[in-house]
């Protein structure tokens, strides 16, 4: 994945921006606010800690508000407290802003009706500290002079805050539009800011048509509150806000893996010589401690800047280790830096092996609570501690070549600066559940899916083959056969490289659609009901899923050496249809070999063994095969198709590895493969090396190489 590094700190304003899964429940708050029926004063609290999106969460509301906005139906007051210092300053700010947004909606006798009252809090010191008085306090916490003309001829004999309040709210009840004020940040105010801001809302809370929407840290706000009356806590909370929800977190393999992407795009691209031990690293020292993503913004800043100084000096995933401790555990980090000669390989220092692990605690984690999982780390960035906190001993050979941060002569050269979107949902589902025996609905549906790109880079079919799996027992059973014979239309267009699992994982589009024709119908029907479902669908598959399918069903009844035939109730197919299907493809498979078109079905190599699996020989394969191998075209798609990846992972580390693995053992059954790779190595001195087609040759051709060493591992 490539992205641009955004080095800022700075909430998001649009949906599009949102990389953390916070925008669908930021849709449900605005629906919420938007239909509240006769909202009256209603305090809704947006909690969560510093840094998990508040800000973020405030502007997509405000995105999600703007139809309403500009229909003028709602009127948003954004009011920031922060802006402000002091308390008095505060209540006359926001008294300030909440009058030149509403004035517009209410009558003339009622426009004045905000700053009196704020002028009688005020004066009264009803809002503020109970014994403030703004009209004639003195010192750091008085109201400048002048700052009182605003509301100097507000204030007339025998108007009460409580008579002001109730023609206040009848001039709001009378009018159609609701105000909806967002107040952010409350918890970066000082403390008796933060209160005089909660006494403000309880003050003026209950007003009809206006919604308060406040943004802070609850357990933060809660502590403030508590130090300030003991004896309520809580529960002084409890009396101004009506509804509270939690922010919800961010996915923690999101924050990772945006990270990652920046990291990447930081250093021009992690190279693949390093990959293994950035990976190992990353998850090691650097993701425990990236909780949120102003943690993952705090850290890539600091790249930024540190980066620079060091690049083509250090080990890049030695690097990246050092400077999670360095911003997360700085305690860690400066018993690294003041202790080369017990880290380094080559240090003069010894450890007594009976007192070593208690010795190493007591200098490099003395601070930190979970030791066992800074040792697994400090054990990947010095492995000589491993003799101790471990079992094994390393050698110190490659550190000096790869500038590790274990080698005692680059060591200090590290100190020098020092709600799942992928998800498809329920909604969605219904298009094809409420519609499954439409066939060409889902194709179209199948097949639009790979324009959207998940974040992991498979595209959106995923989620799709997914989800109806899980709910293949809400088709009803009538429609099995149009649904399944959508699906089997596009099954070869939709089997793309991007939705493979890698690694360990397994599985494919066209292993995900088996799985879902099983769940559809293996519990629900007779053997011959489903052999007639499938056989009728099948013939509207793909060439290639056709081949699949129809091999899945065939060795049900003529099962490989090793392998039993399939009790009844897991064939798919009749022994008899299981023949017809066979006989289907091989027509099929002919026909396209005939008009030149077998080139474009992917998947190709695999439905080519087919064919030769399904006759009694291999002549006809071999003979289509001689003539192939000497085209241009057909030797390039055979190279691609033969080149398979291989993920490995040695013991001890966190991530595997890919390597390219020639699949060349059955070759000769249906070719000559030494006039095959004689015509590839010609085909690959000829054509351009910089073109695709030569990068496919070679690639192959060297994985071949590789195999005839080291064998078919």
């Amino acid at each position: 994945m490539s992205m641009e590094v955004d080095y800022g700190d700075l909430p998001i304003n649009k949906p599009e921006q949102d990389m953390f899964g916070i925008d669908g429940f930021v849709q449900s708050l605005a629906r919420s606010v938007m239909n509240m029926r006769s909202p009256h004063g209603v305090v809704i609290a947006l909690n969560g800690p510093w840094g998990s999106g508040k800000s973020s969460a405030i502007n997509l509301l405000k995105h999600h508000l703007s139809d309403a906005t500009t229909a003028d139906e709602i009127e948003v007051v954004d009011f920031n407290p922060w802006w402000f210092r002091g308390e008095e300053a505060l209540v006359l700010a926001f008294f300030r802003e909440l009058y030149s947004v509403t004035k517009q909606s209410l009558g003339d006798k009622a426009k004045k009706l905000l700053p009196k009252i704020g002028a009688r809090l005020l004066t009264a010191g009803g809002a503020v500290a109970p014994v403030a008085d703004a009209a004639g306090a003195s010192g750091a916490g008085a109201i400048a002079s002048g700052v009182m003309g605003w509301l100097s001829d507000m204030i007339e004999d025998g108007e009460s805050v409580e008579k002001l309040h109730r023609e206040l709210s009848e001039a709001l009840a009378a009018q159609s539009k609701r105000f909806v004020v967002l107040i952010d940040d409350i918890d970066r105010l000082a403390p008796e800011e933060a209160l005089a801001m909660f006494r403000l809302v309880k003050s003026v809370g209950r007003l009809p048509n206006v919604i308060y929407i406040l943004s802070f840290d609850r357990e933060l706000a809660e502590r403030v509150v508590t130090e300030r009356f003991p004896s309520e806590g809580p529960h002084y909370l409890e009396k101004i806000v009506q509804a509270a929800f939690e922010l919800p977190a961010p996915i923690e393999q999101d924050v990772h893996r945006i990270l990652i992407a920046n990291i990447d795009a930081l250093v021009g691209g992690i190279g693949e010589d390093e990959l293994l031990n950035v990976m190992n690293m990353f998850h090691a020292a650097v993701a425990p401690e990236i909780k949120t993503p102003r943690d993952a913004a705090r850290y890539i800043n600091a790249l930024t800047i540190t980066w620079p100084a060091v690049e083509n000096e250090v080990e890049l995933g030695d690097f990246i280790a050092i400077e999670a401790f360095r911003l997360f555990q700085p305690s860690i980090y400066r018993a690294i830096r003041d202790n080369q000669a017990l880290v380094c390989e080559g240090g003069r220092e010894r450890y007594d092996r009976d007192k070593g692990g208690e010795h190493l605690d007591a200098v490099l984690l003395s601070k930190v609570a979970d030791k066992q999982r800074y040792r697994d780390a400090l054990v990947r960035l010095f492995p000589k501690l491993d003799a101790i906190w471990g079992s094994t001993i390393h050698s110190g050979s490659g550190f000096e070549k790869c500038r590790r941060i274990a080698s005692a002569r680059h060591f200090q050269t590290y100190f020098r600066m020092s709600i799942d979107p992928d998800t498809v949902s329920r909604k969605d589902l219904n298009r094809i559940l409420d519609n499954p025996a439409d066939v060409a609905l889902v194709s179209a549906i199948l097949k639009d899916a790979l324009k959207e790109v998940r974040r992991d880079g498979s595209t959106r079919t995923v989620g799709w083959l997914e989800g109806l799996n899980a709910h293949a027992e809400e088709i009803p059973l009538e429609t099995a056969e149009p649904f399944l014979r959508g699906v089997f239309a596009v099954a070869d267009d939709i089997n793309v490289d991007s939705d493979r699992a890698r690694g360990w994982s397994i599985g494919n589009n066209a292993l995900r659609i088996h799985w879902l024709l099983r769940s559809l119908l293996l519990k629900r029907t007779t053997l011959e009901e489903r052999s007639a479902i499938l056989l009728s669908a099948a013939h509207a598959a793909q060439l290639a899923w056709l081949g699949s399918f129809t091999a899945s069903a065939w060795e049900d009844h003529h099962p490989r050496e090793d392998k039993s035939r399939e009790p009844e109730e897991k064939c798919l197919l009749t022994e008899a249809d299981a023949v017809v299907a066979r006989e289907l493809f091989i027509t099929r498979i002919r026909a396209r070999a005939a008009d030149g078109s077998l080139i474009d079905v992917p998947d190709l190599m695999r439905t080519l063994y087919l064919w030769m699996h399904f006759l009694d020989d291999n002549a006809e394969i071999r003979e289509c095969m001689d003539l192939w191998i000497e085209e241009d075209e057909w030797l390039v798609k055979l190279a691609e198709e033969l080149t398979t990846e291989s993920w490995g992972q040695s013991s001890g580390d966190l991530v595997a590895i890919r390597s390219d693995k020639a699949s060349v053992g059955s070759l000769d059954e249906i070719m000559d493969s030494a006039r095959f790779r004689s015509n590839l190595t010609a085909l690959l001195n000829r054509i351009d090396a910089g073109s695709d087609e030569h990068q496919k040759v070679d690639r192959f051709l060297k994985a071949w190489a590789y195999r005839d060493v080291h064998g078919d591992w």
